[in-house]
């Protein structure tokens, strides 16, 4: 069970991580909140399909509608932000501080669940936060009257927030209702939360093609996969006992969009960058080893 959990977390990672690569270039064409209304509808339809085959309709209860309804405003509100960041700023940079949600996946289970962690897992959460501090300030203008964050970084946060409570809740509704109305929730819900949002505040929804549809495409593909990984680890890993597992894998999709930020757009991140990137992934890489 916790192989399959690992593996399938590796997966998610992998398509998350290469999905967030690909949207640095949609964004830049059609604008943030476009990609995560067409992400997640298009991803959405995409997931539908595995789930009629895997999925099993069921009455639903007032407590399974309100769970519903998190996971569609919560992955919505995480994508808004994260494609935001990555608009504003370096994936390098941006992309390991969204995918630092495992610290606040930790955070609920220990507020909202009272679930007890050990010193070495502490540890590793601390080792989160000061990654999320160091790729969070430009020394540059330490020394001068202008002081900010990085750019993208405080988006990165509200998303990496939201991004642990759509997982979580996301988890909780697969051991709930199993493999039907979950993932639907979260990107076609989730797609329809931005399109009633985005018609109410004037946001530019008009469909688009060329290059940046077939970016689309394939950014969809990803995601409806990794959601897919994440739906198997759930469903028939254990249920919740999985949760902490894949979540943290998932972050570790900072690797692949970090690496094809390096070696392909050729960005270049300050020292103290660098050295938060490390700090994070090395931390959420420990807090793997000591959840599982």
């Amino acid at each position: 069970m916790v192989a399959a959990a690992i593996v399938l977390g590796l997966a998610l990672a992998f398509c998350f991580g290469t999905s967030d690569y690909l949207s640095k270039g949609l964004v830049g064409k059609v604008g943030s909140y476009r990609a995560t209304v067409y992400t997640l509808a298009t991803s959405g339809a995409l997931v539908a399909v595995p789930s009629l085959f895997l999925g099993e309709a069921r009455r639903t209860t007032y407590a399974d509608g309100a769970i519903l309804g998190v996971i569609a405003c919560s992955t919505f509100a995480a994508f808004a932000f994260m494609y935001r960041g990555y608009q504003r700023g370096n994936l390098s940079v941006v992309s390991p501080v969204v995918n630092s949600f495992p610290i606040f996946s930790v955070g609920f289970s220990v507020l909202v669940l009272g679930v007890r962690i050990s010193g070495g897992v502490l540890l590793a959460l601390t080792g989160v936060i000061l990654g999320v501090l160091l790729v969070s300030t430009d020394m540059s203008v330490l020394g001068s009257a202008r002081r900010t964050l990085t750019p993208g970084v405080p988006e990165a946060l509200a998303a990496s927030v939201l991004f642990a409570v759509a997982l979580t809740s996301l988890g909780d509704g697969y051991s709930r209702m199993g493999y039907l109305l979950p993932p639907i929730s979260a990107r076609a819900g989730g797609a329809l939360v931005g399109l009633l949002a985005g018609a109410a505040s004037g946001q530019d929804l008009r469909p688009f093609r060329g290059p940046p549809l077939v970016r689309l495409l394939a950014m969809a593909a990803l995601e409806a996969a990794g959601l897919f990984a994440f739906g198997l680890a759930s469903f028939y890993s254990s249920g919740l006992a999985a949760l902490p597992i894949t979540t943290t894998l998932a972050g570790m999709g900072a690797v692949f969009t970090v690496g094809f930020a390096l070696l392909l757009l050729k960005e270049r991140v300050m020292l103290n960058h660098a050295v938060g990137i490390a700090v994070i992934v090395t931390s959420v890489a420990a807090l793997l080893y000591l959840t599982a």
